[in-house]
């Protein structure tokens, strides 16, 4: 049976620095949706900056999906608790 190629816009896209698969543009937004929703409570009570809200956010929406804002903020809760996120945010305080 001949495979059928894939359309371009159904290919994964990688980042050039990191070569790790980008998020689908949905994803994106949905990460950027929860970091916003959840910025000033996280910055509140963990040392965290933007950045670190951002990238959590991108990695909640990838393993979990766009989900609500106080599901989010108890991920980060948990990630922190356990050592700061796997990409070397703040250690807990």
């Amino acid at each position: 049976m001949e495979e059928k190629p894939v359309p371009e816009e159904k290919k994964p896209r990688f980042d050039p620095q990191s070569a790790k698969a980008e998020p689908p543009p949905s994803e994106v937004e949905g990460a950027r949706v929860l970091a916003n929703e959840a910025r000033e409570d996280l910055e509140a009570e963990l040392p965290l900056d933007d950045k670190d809200v951002r990238q959590l956010a991108e990695d909640y929406v990838i393993e979990h999906g766009a989900d609500d804002t106080e599901d989010f903020e108890e991920y980060v809760e948990e990630q922190a608790g356990s050592g700061g996120h796997r990409h070397g945010g703040p250690p807990p305080p």
